[in-house]
């Protein structure tokens, strides 16, 4: 009977790492591009080591991301790199009382050769812009708009506030629209 715990535990890690490794991956990207596949696997072993006294006061997902998020910024402080939550860019209101934006960005097809090769390159500028992006707006807008992980887990792994929480996203969307109308316009990124 012994033998079969571990076998289980391993079964249900593995399962836990196809289910959540990628969502602790982008986790760990939006923190730490260059460390975040050190930042998973130490996270991982993390887990291994942990997993038993894990008592399911949050979700297994919000465990792991959390776990991760912690690995993630060690590996920032291992390679000395400057983390900022705050931005202080003043901007204009460009989202109504409901949310949505003032002005709709305009559609475009991809079903030209030159649309495709925009729609890349538009591609490639919002990559570049995500990574410029404070680490705390980057990090909530990716859980927020990429992963759909829910406002109080992300509240709870970021250790922010419901308000913070806004201001970064509102910052962070704000940031991308912004970017996205100027490639819009001059085709620029």
């Amino acid at each position: 009977m012994q033998a079969t715990r571990p076998a289980q535990r391993n079964r249900g890690l593995q399962l836990a790492m196809q289910q959540y490794g990628g969502a602790m991956l982008a986790t760990a990207r939006a923190i730490t591009a260059n460390h975040a596949d050190d930042a998973v696997q130490e996270a991982w072993i993390s887990v291994h080591r942990a997993i038993g006294g894990f008592e399911a006061r949050a979700s297994l997902k919000t465990w792991l991301l959390r776990i991760t998020m912690n690995c993630a910024y060690n590996q920032l402080r291992k390679h000395k790199q400057h983390l900022s939550l705050d931005d202080h860019d003043n901007h204009t209101d460009l989202f109504a009382s409901d949310g949505h934006w003032q002005i709709p960005i305009k559609a475009w097809t991809d079903d030209s050769p030159e649309k495709l090769l925009e729609a890349r390159a538009m591609n490639e500028c919002i990559e570049h812009h995500m990574a410029g992006l404070p680490d705390g707006q980057r990090v909530t807008l990716q859980l927020t708009d990429f992963q759909s992980v829910n406002v109080e887990s992300i509240c709870e792994l970021l250790g922010i506030t419901p308000n913070h929480y806004r201001v970064l996203l509102y910052r962070a969307r704000l940031s991308l629209f912004k970017m996205l109308d100027h490639f819009q316009r001059t085709g620029d990124c």
